[in-house]
């Protein structure tokens, strides 16, 4: 079973990023930043979920069936595909998937269309800009100064909870925890602080801010939790 909750925690920053006044390029490379770390967890393809967005802010775009740069080589497996209702197209379209032949785009049916999204083999075949990676707290606290700047407390909570849950532990910190404390967290808590939260019921128990101390936390991680619970900023 795909992790629903990654899926939801990047689908609805999809949807606060489409809404913010950020431009069309930025926030081409957000969402891919986001899809990225998605990628990084047992997920499922989610993009049709929010698909029209991402057509509205350049990071999908579609061609046709014959516009494929592979279309006049490889006839009969273009053909083929017509008949199907969804399928991923690989770099090397008649070969199955490996490391050396990922995903380049994806046909649907419905629409008769061919997509591919933002920093995609196809993507940099046919297009010229490419995505801008950003440090998973840079991502973060972005998403959160957007969700504040919206007024959106429940992606302030959730972000601010994924940071501290995986951020700490699930992924490897390049930086000491006083140096996150210092150049991030200290900005989110006064974020989170303006909100309250006593009533807020966490999409997931992996998504809930632990207020406690736990066993199989570091020391210096329980300190953390402790400082980021407590009400000083100090």
């Amino acid at each position: 079973m795909s992790m629903w909750e990654i899926e939801a925690l990047i689908e609805e920053a999809v949807r606060l990023i489409d809404k913010s006044q950020k431009e069309k390029k930025y926030k081409r490379s957000i969402i891919w930043n986001l899809y990225e770390i998605q990628g990084q967890f047992d997920c499922s393809f989610t993009n049709f979920r929010v698909i029209q967005l991402l057509l509205k802010n350049g990071y999908t775009k579609t061609i046709q069936i014959e516009e494929h740069p592979s279309f006049s080589k490889h006839t009969a497996y273009f053909d083929a595909l017509k008949t199907k209702e969804f399928e991923f197209i690989h770099v090397n379209v008649d070969k199955v998937w490996s490391s050396d032949n990922p995903v380049a785009a994806y046909w649907d049916q419905k629409s008769k269309s061919i997509y591919y999204d933002f920093g995609s083999p196809l993507w940099d075949q046919l297009e010229e800009d490419s995505p801008q990676e950003f440090d998973l707290y840079d991502l973060s606290l972005e998403i959160i100064l957007e969700a504040h700047e919206q007024k959106d407390k429940n992606r302030v909570y959730d972000w601010t909870a994924f940071l501290i849950n995986y951020g700490l532990n699930f992924f490897k910190p390049n930086h000491s925890i006083d140096f996150l404390k210092e150049t991030y967290f200290r900005a989110i808590k006064a974020i989170f602080q303006q909100y309250d939260f006593s009533s807020y019921k966490a999409m997931h128990p992996s998504l809930e801010i632990m207020e406690a101390p736990l066993e199989w936390l570091g020391e210096e991680e329980n300190d953390f939790l402790q400082w980021f619970n407590s009400q000083t900023i100090v």
